[in-house]
């Protein structure tokens, strides 16, 4: 069972992956798309633990390095950190209270772009903050949030599934 929560987790990554690269790429509003990498990341850390949080971000962040980055590991390393960030909120789970992962999720995506744009654009002498700021980083934040009110709902159906096979595997029927 392990085997198949495993192959599971990595779909959805997979899936979320190809929604954010093909999919939100044709259809971006403003020229933004919701961070859909981000999202998973937060909802895994969130709903899962500081491990679970490590491992789906570090995850992410590598199909985003592979796939979109320069520096190998750069946002593996974010999105691991987003990860453990955000599973050290896993005792507060509520699953019918979508309020506390609409802020880590949001607060998750300002952080995220605040380390790249610190770290892509300023050390490069690129200052212009502004434009970044209303061009890009409040437009997607936007849109992440929007995206959240859609994902959390399905990620509790999710998690309640992974529960579900796990303890059929240790033999408790619920």
């Amino acid at each position: 069972m392990k085997k198949l929560t495993a192959v599971l987790k990595s779909l959805v990554i997979v899936f979320a992956f190809l929604l954010q690269s093909m999919l939100f790429t044709n259809f971006a509003f403003a020229n933004v798309r919701p961070n859909l990498l981000l999202i998973v990341t937060v909802l895994a850390g969130f709903m899962a633990g500081k491990k679970e949080g490590i491992v789906i971000g570090f995850i992410c962040g590598l199909f985003w390095d592979l796939f979109s980055g320069d520096l190998l590991g750069f946002y593996a390393l974010i999105f691991l950190l987003i990860g453990y960030a955000n599973g050290r909120f896993h005792s507060l789970l509520f699953d019918e209270d979508v309020r506390l992962p609409l802020l880590l999720t949001g607060a998750s995506d300002l952080a995220f772009s605040a380390i790249v744009c610190i770290t892509q654009f300023f050390l490069r002498g690129r200052f212009d903050f502004g434009t970044y700021l209303f061009k890009i980083i409040l437009p997607e934040l936007v849109f992440t949030i929007i995206v959240v009110l859609i994902a959390y709902p399905l990620a509790v159906r999710f998690r309640r599934l992974i529960v579900d096979l796990e303890q059929r595997r240790a033999g408790k029927f619920v």
